[in-house]
């Protein structure tokens, strides 16, 4: 599929306390067979936090051409019996699930500007950034964040696996970036460095000078463990 005409699909689960090896089964394992049998495509990346607000909190993300493939898609997996006997049995003793977020994503032009050449498995910690951005011009963020800032983190060891803006979901107007690191030492070293650079502060003056305020607002940070099963790709690329 072409990445930068597609939907994307974002899925956030609160876990149930104590449920999470359960949902990983099911849906690492267990579901795949229903979900190719009703067109719905393999997650392009699993996740379970590693630090989260949400903790519990499972999540997976797929890419869909159409909306119209999508809708098609879910009505007939809901409506499979199959469906329903393996959610009752896996179930038994409480659901596994308390809440579940969904966010329909269209890519960003701050990922045009940070396209990976290399579309190799990601591994290490995954860093999900759920950032609201200035009302007044929310390109202005994208832009902003895909020519200055995702830079200075790529050069510090930050691996682009996708940056959305949100077309359908709570809180917009918000970019989504999804981030791969080798671990938590490096990726805090890159944003301090980010916080502390003079360039970074003057640009950071001179946007809120034009804009009439930040261009970047409150940022929710979820840490990220990518599941075995799933490794997120580089680029987003489709799993093997």
């Amino acid at each position: 599929m072409s990445a930068f005409n597609d939907y994307y699909e974002l899925r956030l689960y609160r876990c149930a306390s104590g449920r999470l090896p359960d949902l990983h089964h099911r849906m690492g394992y267990e579901i795949a067979p229903l979900f190719a049998r009703h067109g719905i495509p393999r997650p392009l990346g699993y996740w379970e936090s590693f630090a989260s607000s949400e903790s519990p909190l499972y999540a997976y993300l797929l890419q869909w051409p159409s909306l119209d493939q999508r809708m098609k898609a879910f009505s007939n997996f809901y409506a499979d019996a199959d469906w329903h006997s393996q959610r009752d049995a896996s179930n038994a003793g409480g659901t596994m699930v308390d809440q579940i977020e969904l966010m329909i994503l269209r890519p960003s032009s701050a990922w045009d500007l940070n396209r990976c050449e290399n579309t190799a498995p990601v591994p290490g910690l995954h860093e999900l950034r759920m950032q609201l951005v200035n009302t007044r011009d929310a390109e202005a963020a994208h832009r902003a964040w895909g020519r200055r800032d995702l830079p200075f983190l790529r050069q510090r060891g930050a691996v682009v696996l996708g940056i959305f803006t949100v077309w359908f979901g709570a809180g917009m107007p918000q970019m989504i970036s999804l981030l791969g690191w080798p671990d938590f030492e490096t990726r805090q070293r890159a944003y301090d460095e980010l916080e502390r650079s003079p360039a970074n502060a003057k640009a950071r003056a001179e946007e809120r000078t034009r804009y009439g305020g930040p261009l970047f607002d409150r940022c929710n940070v979820h840490l990220l463990r990518p599941a075995p099963y799933g490794i997120a790709r580089a680029g987003l690329a489709p799993l093997e």
